[in-house]
Protein backbone atom coordinates (compact mmCIF):
# COMPACT_ATOMS: atom_id res chain seq x y z
CA UNK A 1 0.00 0.00 0.00
CA UNK A 2 2.83 2.51 1.02
CA UNK A 3 4.50 1.66 -2.73
CA UNK A 4 1.20 3.13 -4.40
CA UNK A 5 0.97 5.81 -2.16
CA UNK A 6 4.67 7.15 -3.11
CA UNK A 7 3.77 6.54 -6.69
CA UNK A 8 0.87 9.01 -6.59
CA UNK A 9 2.20 11.46 -4.65
CA UNK A 10 4.94 11.19 -7.45
CA UNK A 11 2.96 11.59 -9.96
CA UNK A 12 1.26 14.89 -8.25
CA UNK A 13 5.15 15.99 -7.96
CA UNK A 14 6.43 15.29 -11.80
CA UNK A 15 3.04 16.89 -12.67
CA UNK A 16 3.50 20.53 -10.39
CA UNK A 17 7.60 20.29 -11.89
CA UNK A 18 6.24 19.80 -15.43
CA UNK A 19 3.56 22.70 -15.06
CA UNK A 20 6.87 24.43 -13.37
CA UNK A 21 9.18 23.97 -16.14
CA UNK A 22 6.79 25.42 -18.72
CA UNK A 23 6.32 29.08 -16.59
CA UNK A 24 2.46 28.15 -14.80
CA UNK A 25 -0.73 27.28 -15.65
CA UNK A 26 -1.60 29.09 -18.03
CA UNK A 27 1.01 29.07 -20.13
CA UNK A 28 1.25 25.58 -20.12
CA UNK A 29 -2.12 25.16 -20.93
CA UNK A 30 -1.39 27.37 -23.72
CA UNK A 31 1.21 25.97 -25.19
CA UNK A 32 -0.34 22.60 -24.87
CA UNK A 33 -3.31 23.88 -26.89
CA UNK A 34 -1.09 24.94 -29.77
CA UNK A 35 0.14 21.46 -30.46
CA UNK A 36 -0.97 19.20 -32.99
CA UNK A 37 -2.98 16.42 -32.10
CA UNK A 38 0.02 14.21 -32.90
CA UNK A 39 2.55 16.19 -31.22
CA UNK A 40 0.22 15.44 -27.70
CA UNK A 41 -0.44 11.61 -27.99
CA UNK A 42 3.51 11.46 -28.69
CA UNK A 43 4.54 13.44 -25.59
CA UNK A 44 1.52 11.67 -23.63
CA UNK A 45 3.03 8.30 -24.77
CA UNK A 46 6.46 9.56 -23.38
CA UNK A 47 4.91 10.44 -20.09
CA UNK A 48 2.96 7.04 -19.72
CA UNK A 49 6.74 5.19 -20.63
CA UNK A 50 8.83 7.39 -18.40
CA UNK A 51 6.51 7.11 -15.53
CA UNK A 52 6.11 3.16 -16.16
CA UNK A 53 9.74 2.45 -16.18
CA UNK A 54 10.64 5.10 -13.99
CA UNK A 55 8.19 4.13 -11.16
CA UNK A 56 6.98 1.13 -11.86
CA UNK A 57 10.55 -1.12 -11.95
CA UNK A 58 11.54 0.25 -9.13
CA UNK A 59 8.41 -0.56 -7.64
CA UNK A 60 8.78 -3.71 -8.49
CA UNK A 61 12.20 -4.42 -7.36
CA UNK A 62 11.40 -3.23 -3.75
CA UNK A 63 8.05 -5.21 -3.62
CA UNK A 64 10.12 -8.22 -4.75
CA UNK A 65 12.73 -7.61 -1.56
CA UNK A 66 10.56 -7.14 0.78
CA UNK A 67 9.74 -11.19 0.63
CA UNK A 68 10.86 -12.92 3.96
CA UNK A 69 14.82 -13.73 3.50
CA UNK A 70 14.93 -14.78 7.13
CA UNK A 71 13.40 -18.20 5.69
CA UNK A 72 15.93 -18.41 3.61
CA UNK A 73 18.11 -21.40 4.29
CA UNK A 74 21.37 -22.71 3.00
CA UNK A 75 21.61 -24.69 -0.25
CA UNK A 76 18.09 -23.03 -1.69
CA UNK A 77 16.08 -24.67 1.13
CA UNK A 78 13.44 -22.65 2.07
CA UNK A 79 12.75 -22.50 5.93
CA UNK A 80 9.12 -22.80 7.29
CA UNK A 81 8.47 -20.30 9.87
CA UNK A 82 8.91 -22.56 12.73
CA UNK A 83 12.14 -23.46 11.26
CA UNK A 84 13.06 -19.65 10.59
CA UNK A 85 12.35 -19.07 13.96
CA UNK A 86 14.55 -21.50 15.49
CA UNK A 87 17.46 -20.29 13.57
CA UNK A 88 16.76 -16.38 15.86
CA UNK A 89 16.53 -18.76 19.02
CA UNK A 90 20.09 -20.86 17.60
CA UNK A 91 21.48 -17.46 17.07
CA UNK A 92 21.22 -16.19 20.63
CA UNK A 93 21.90 -18.91 22.52
CA UNK A 94 23.32 -21.73 20.36
CA UNK A 95 26.02 -20.22 18.34
CA UNK A 96 28.30 -19.08 21.11
CA UNK A 97 28.88 -22.58 21.21
CA UNK A 98 27.97 -24.57 18.06
CA UNK A 99 29.45 -24.85 14.81
CA UNK A 100 26.86 -24.52 12.27
CA UNK A 101 27.74 -22.99 9.06
CA UNK A 102 23.48 -22.31 8.20
CA UNK A 103 23.64 -19.93 11.49
CA UNK A 104 27.18 -18.53 10.39
CA UNK A 105 28.12 -20.16 13.81
CA UNK A 106 31.42 -21.01 14.84
CA UNK A 107 31.65 -22.00 18.64
CA UNK A 108 34.60 -24.23 19.62
CA UNK A 109 32.76 -25.83 22.95
CA UNK A 110 29.80 -28.11 22.09
CA UNK A 111 29.98 -30.15 18.81
CA UNK A 112 30.72 -29.35 15.15
CA UNK A 113 26.86 -30.02 14.35
CA UNK A 114 27.61 -29.90 10.68
CA UNK A 115 30.07 -32.66 11.05
CA UNK A 116 27.40 -34.77 13.18
CA UNK A 117 24.25 -34.02 10.41
CA UNK A 118 23.45 -37.76 11.01
CA UNK A 119 23.10 -37.54 14.57
CA UNK A 120 21.35 -34.10 14.35
CA UNK A 121 19.19 -34.45 11.48
CA UNK A 122 16.78 -36.24 13.80
CA UNK A 123 14.82 -33.22 15.42
CA UNK A 124 14.10 -36.03 18.10
CA UNK A 125 17.52 -36.19 19.35
CA UNK A 126 18.57 -32.35 19.31
CA UNK A 127 15.21 -31.84 21.38
CA UNK A 128 16.28 -34.45 23.42
CA UNK A 129 19.82 -32.98 23.85
CA UNK A 130 18.26 -29.29 24.43
CA UNK A 131 15.46 -30.63 27.20
CA UNK A 132 18.21 -32.49 28.99
CA UNK A 133 21.37 -30.70 28.22
CA UNK A 134 24.71 -32.75 27.57
CA UNK A 135 27.56 -33.27 30.05
CA UNK A 136 30.38 -34.76 27.58
CA UNK A 137 33.66 -33.78 25.90
CA UNK A 138 34.88 -30.10 26.23
CA UNK A 139 31.38 -28.47 28.20
CA UNK A 140 28.50 -28.34 29.56
CA UNK A 141 25.17 -27.91 27.58
CA UNK A 142 23.17 -26.57 30.50
CA UNK A 143 19.26 -28.23 30.23
CA UNK A 144 16.49 -26.69 29.66
CA UNK A 145 17.90 -23.60 27.19
CA UNK A 146 14.59 -23.55 25.29
CA UNK A 147 11.23 -24.86 26.18
CA UNK A 148 8.04 -26.07 24.74
CA UNK A 149 7.57 -24.45 21.10
CA UNK A 150 10.94 -22.85 21.24
CA UNK A 151 12.62 -25.69 21.97
CA UNK A 152 11.21 -27.49 19.14
CA UNK A 153 11.73 -24.59 16.65
CA UNK A 154 15.21 -24.96 17.52
CA UNK A 155 15.41 -28.81 16.80
CA UNK A 156 13.51 -28.42 13.47
CA UNK A 157 16.09 -25.65 12.40
CA UNK A 158 18.87 -27.77 13.16
CA UNK A 159 17.91 -31.02 11.66
CA UNK A 160 16.47 -28.95 8.01
CA UNK A 161 19.92 -27.59 8.11
CA UNK A 162 23.15 -29.36 9.60
CA UNK A 163 25.36 -30.68 7.16
CA UNK A 164 24.32 -28.69 4.03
Amino acid sequence: MLYFVLAFWFLVGGGVFLVALTGGPRRARAQLHSESALANRIRLCGFVLVLAFGLGAPIAVAVANGQDKGRQGPGGITLTSAQATGRELFARSCATCHTLAAAAAVGHVGPDLDLYSAVVGNPAFVLNAIELGRARGNGDMPAAIYTGSQARDVAAFVAAVAGR
